[in-house]
């Protein structure tokens, strides 16, 4: 089996010709865009969330233009938890 090289999606657009470029680029762009407002839709019915929203898209855009760093790959997911409270025995 022959090996594969794999080149960065920066490598693949800065070698390509202007007319590569754009029959390359825009059947993605143009399914991107119908995406994004679907995603901006249902933010707005409050079916998502705006963060939610924000990561699909991230997501799509990752899938769609080959991505491969996220900011969940960089930095850890951190739990958010409730204040702690006083319990009401330690004060006294």
């Amino acid at each position: 089996m022959a090996a594969t090289v794999t080149h960065s999606l920066v490598q693949q657009f800065a070698s390509m010709k202007p007319a590569e470029f754009g029959r390359t680029i825009e059947p993605k762009w143009q399914v991107a865009q119908r995406l994004v407002k679907e995603i901006q839709g249902a933010v707005e019915k409050e079916h998502l969330t705006p963060l939610d929203g924000a990561r699909t898209i991230s997501a799509v855009a990752a899938t769609l233009f080959g991505t491969t760093s996220s900011s969940s790959a960089r930095s850890p997911r951190r739990r958010c938890s409730p204040p702690r409270r006083a319990d009401a025995s330690s004060r006294h």
